[in-house]
This record gives structure tokens, sequence and C-alpha cells, in this order.
């Protein structure tokens, strides 16, 4: 019968702790800015910038430019496409090992009529695709200056009448011209990987 008063006071004990225990700060991230590569859900690729305004919360873009130069019957033209993405995202978790993010991203993409006309020879008209990001993201540090992001979270694709200006990857990325996708879950590991050094 007494048996379990010591187990009592014990489970007691270790509750107490944990109650008690400061909670893990993490890496001060407060005024540092991180530069590298990454593709967001919303299938913006490219240039990664991130910038910390406290130890919990950073400023995150990324922009990439496609440039193509063709040359028929004598002729040359040159036709681009855009694709950018900026907004925020709060470290709910930290550790000196890894973090865990959740965020909301803008992300834009265009290309024009002759860059589109590439992948759709029939193409008469584009215009600007939107989407909205709700990133859940786990940056992992390989080291106090370098680390790989992954994510997953929900996308919401505003897909132009005149078809897709950029893809994502997984869950809502596959919507027809002028609908609207909605993935929940959307990205892929291989897809979503980002690697970025911090100064």
């Amino acid at each position: 019968m007494h048996s379990s008063t010591p187990r009592a006071a014990v489970l007691t004990a270790v509750v107490l702790s944990c109650l008690t225990a400061p909670p893990a700060t993490g890496r001060p991230m407060d005024g540092r800015f991180g530069v590298g590569l990454e593709r967001t859900l919303g299938g913006a690729t490219g240039l990664a910038l991130r910038f910390f305004v406290s130890d919990s919360f950073a400023i995150v873009a990324t922009a990439g430019v496609d440039i193509t130069l063709t040359s028929q019957d004598g002729q040359s033209s040159t036709s681009a496409g855009v694709a950018a993405s900026a907004g925020g995202m709060f470290h709910v978790a930290r550790s000196d090992h890894a973090h865990l993010a959740v965020g909301a991203r803008l992300t834009l993409g265009y290309r024009s009529l002759d860059a589109f006309r590439l992948i759709d020879p029939d193409a008469t008209s584009t215009t600007i695709d939107v989407a909205i990001e709700i990133p859940i993201a786990l940056e992992i540090w390989i080291s106090n200056h370098f680390s790989l992001t992954v994510a997953t979270g929900i996308l919401i694709d505003f897909v132009p009448s005149s078809g897709a200006q950029i893809r994502g990857d997984g869950a809502g990325s596959n919507a027809p011209p002028g609908s609207i996708g909605i993935g929940l879950g959307a990205g892929s590991i291989t897809a979503t990987l980002g690697a970025l050094y911090y100064f």
C-alpha cells in the first residue's frame, strides 16, 4: 500500500521540474542576416534572403529571374520571367540544433508572352500568377553559420486564365487555368529544400 507513495512523489517531482524548467532559448538570432538558395511552396526559386528582426521573427524573401535568348529565321528575341516571394516567419520552437517556424508569404510569378509561348505555343496572353503560402518550416543547423530548411504547409494558388506562370510541388500545385488550387501539406523535401549562410 505504501509503495505507491514514493512513486507518486517521484512523478510529482518530475512534473514540477518540467513545469519550472527554463525554456530552451536556442541560438541568438537577433540582427543576423542569411543569404542562400531556396524554393518556396508556391514555386518561387532563386536567391533567398532572411533577416531576423528578433530572436524569433524573420523577414524572408526569395526571387529568381529567367531570361531566354532565341533566334529563328534570322531574327533574335529575348523573353523573360520572374518569380518572387516575401513574407515573415515566426520561429515558435528553437534549440541549438533546429528551429520550427510558421509564417505567411505572398508569391508572384510573371512571364512575358514570348517566354510563355516557349511553354505553350498557343498562348495569346499572359498575366500575373498570385499565390498565398502558409509554410511550416524546419530549419536544421549544420553549423553556427550554415543551415538547411525543408517546408510543408498550406498553398492557395490563384491560377490565371492564361495558365500558371509558376508551379509549386505537391498538393495544390496542379490547378488548371482560371481556377484556385488549395493544397494542405504542399511541397516536398526535395522541392522545398533551402540552404543559407548566416553572417
